[in-house]
């Protein structure tokens, strides 16, 4: 599952991206969650959500970010492994 709305910042003349905080923790033996804030000024607006916690993808999870003003905030909770499509397994 995929969602997003978004407006784009129309008085923007430069991208500019600045990464202010992030911080990675892992959970479990293949789970991990990240969290980040940074400036993006892109958007004045931005609401994604990914979800994609079923097998099959690789780094397999949920992601979720909020974007005001070109301020965001992003949190990712994802299977650390990568996924074998030719055996339909988890590679180790």
């Amino acid at each position: 599952m995929y969602f997003q709305i978004s407006l784009k910042n129309l008085f923007q003349t430069k991208t500019t991206y600045k990464n202010i905080c992030s911080i990675f923790k892992q959970v479990s033996k293949n789970k991990n969650i990240e969290l980040e804030l940074f400036f993006f000024n892109d958007y004045t607006f931005k609401i994604e959500i990914d979800a994609s916690f079923i097998t099959g993808r690789d780094h397999a999870g949920i992601s979720f970010e909020l974007n005001l003003f070109g301020v965001s905030i992003n949190i990712n909770f994802y299977d650390s492994r990568h996924w074998d499509y030719e055996n339909k397994i988890w590679e180790e």
